[in-house]
C-alpha cells in the first residue's frame, strides 16, 4: 500500500517527475556518448590500419602508456622470464634487458646504470664487476634507486686495540647532512620500513640523535628508547 502510494504522488507531483526524468534522460545521454566514443575509436584504429599500423598494436601502446613505469618493468620482466622458461626467447631475460638498455657491459658504471631499471620494488640487487667493489641496488618504496658499495670485511690484527680499529675502518662513512635532514632521514628510514638500529650515523654525533628523534616521532614515540635530540 506504501509503494503504490508512493508511485502516485511521483505520478502526481509534477516537480518530481519532473526531477525523474531528468536523471532518466543524463543516464540516456552518458550511455549514447559511451557508445559514441566507442565508435569514434573504432573509426580512428580503421584509419591508423589504413595507414598502414597495426591496430592491436596501438591499443597495446595506449594500455602501456596508462601503466605506472614500476609495474611496466615489473610486467614486461615477468614475461621475459616465462618466454625465456617456455624456450620462447633465445637469451635469458637479463642479458636481453642489458641488450636493449644499450650498456657497455665493460665498464662498471654502465652496468650499475643498468641494472637500476632491474631492481624490484622496495628490493635490492647486487652487482660484482673485475673493475671495482661489489655496490648494492636498492629500490624503496617511492621508486627511487640508491646505490651503495658492499663493505668487504677486513681481517682483524693482532691485539683487542688493532681489532677494534679495523673494524672502525671499515664502517662506512656517515651520510653529509644537517642535524634537521638527519631528523627527516629518520623519518623517511621509518616510512621505509628500516629498523632504529641502523642510525646511519656515529655515536657521538649531533645527527645521530636527531635521526633517532625524527624515527621515534614517526613511529609515535615506540623506538625502545626516550624522545630526545641527542644520545
Amino acid at each position: 500500500m506504501n509503494n503504490g502510494e508512493s508511485r502516485m504522488t511521483i505520478g502526481s507531483n509534477n516537480e518530481s517527475a519532473a526531477r525523474l526524468a531528468s536523471f532518466v534522460e543524463r543516464i540516456e545521454r552518458i550511455r549514447a556518448d559511451r557508445k559514441q566514443c566507442v565508435a569514434d575509436e573504432g573509426a580512428v584504429v580503421a584509419e591508423a590500419k589504413a595507414a598502414g599500423f597495426h591496430g592491436g598494436a596501438i591499443k597495446a601502446v595506449i594500455k602501456i602508456r596508462g601503466m605506472k613505469p614500476h609495474e611496466r618493468q615489473e610486467s614486461e620482466a615477468i614475461l621475459d622470464t616465462y618466454l625465456h622458461a617456455m624456450g620462447m626467447a633465445s637469451e635469458p631475460p637479463l642479458f636481453r634487458q642489458i641488450g636493449l638498455l644499450g650498456a657497455d657491459i665493460a665498464s662498471r658504471d654502465s652496468v650499475v646504470e643498468a641494472m637500476k631499471h632491474l631492481v624490484p620494488n622496495e628490493g635490492s640487487i647486487t652487482v660484482e664487476t673485475k673493475d671495482g667493489r661489489p655496490v648494492r641496488l636498492t629500490r624503496n618504496k617511492d621508486g627511487v634507486v640508491q646505490v651503495t658499495e658492499v663493505e668487504e670485511p677486513k681481517a682483524p690484527k693482532a691485539g683487542r686495540g688493532a681489532a677494534t680499529a679495523a673494524a672502525r675502518d671499515t664502517r662506512p662513512e656517515p651520510p653529509q647532512a644537517t642535524p634537521e635532514e638527519a631528523e627527516a632521514m629518520g623519518r623517511h628510514a621509518f616510512k621505509d620500513n628500516v629498523p632504529i638500529t641502523l642510525n646511519p650515523f656515529r655515536y657521538g654525533q649531533d645527527q645521530r640523535g636527531r635521526w633517532d628523534t625524527g624515527w621515534r616521532k614517526e613511529s609515535g614515540g615506540d623506538g625502545m628508547g626516550p624522545d630526545r635530540d641527542d644520545d
